[in-house]
């Protein structure tokens, strides 16, 4: 839906403008840096719109690859989602994100989720890279810790930007639900699979308790970690 794809960016951007006002005004200089991919390995979740959003700015070649990263975790995905530490386990398995390219950079960073544009951090950067915080001990774990202000938060992350991109989340949802009726939330690149799939595509069509029944029947339906339909 045009109005959607319009709405998505308009949300992408406005996020961004919020966020680079923050850092200018409170003299913040993230770390992360084009190259720079260890928060590419978490588990990221997106709406309906925002995966049809981002269909649409994929090479083809890079779309496949996607899908069937998709494929995979949808498995995954359906045999886990109960699992109350899932997302931690999934981000410390370093499952790379489909869009993350050989050199390390997002092969669609202009038109990224909003998800992934709220994690910024001015620590240094191997602090974000899979299970470093978790192993932290003795000396290294106080240096850490050390570094953190009130600022941060989860962890070193900057706690006005993450929780900036969950409110532009919940609003970009509820202005989907507006224009669709209903909007899905669920893991990046299984969304990006399903969506092209045809029983899916016809079930979204038919509305959401079409959707609810799709997605109950390929087991992603409910669980901590699972999809959402509403």
């Amino acid at each position: 839906m045009q109005a959607l794809d319009q709405e998505v960016a308009r949300t992408h951007h406005e996020l961004d403008r919020r966020t680079a006002a923050y850092l200018r005004s409170h003299g913040l200089e993230p770390s992360c840096r084009k190259g720079c991919h260890f928060c590419c390995y978490a588990m990221v979740v997106i709406s309906l719109a925002e995966a049809e959003y981002l269909r649409a700015q994929l090479e083809p070649s890079r779309l496949a690859e996607a899908e069937q990263v998709g494929q995979k975790r949808l498995m995954q995905i359906a045999r886990d989602k109960h699992q109350p530490n899932f997302a931690t386990e999934y981000f410390l398995q370093a499952n790379p994100c489909p869009l993350l390219g050989a050199d390390g950079a997002c092969c669609a960073y202009p038109h990224r989720p909003l998800a992934c544009r709220g994690v910024l951090t001015d620590l240094d950067a191997h602090y974000c890279a899979p299970g470093v915080v978790l192993r932290l001990r003795g000396k290294n774990k106080s240096q850490y810790q050390a570094q953190l202000k009130p600022y941060h938060g989860p962890e070193h992350y900057l706690e006005v930007p993450w929780q900036s991109s969950q409110r532009s989340a919940q609003q970009l949802w509820e202005k989907e639900q507006e224009v669709r009726g209903f909007t899905v939330i669920g893991e990046l690149a299984t969304m990006i699979y399903l969506c092209a799939q045809e029983d899916f595509r016809r079930a979204v069509a038919a509305g959401p308790q079409a959707s609810k029944h799709y997605l109950k029947m390929q087991k992603l339906l409910g669980g901590e970690w699972g999809f959402w339909v509403g």
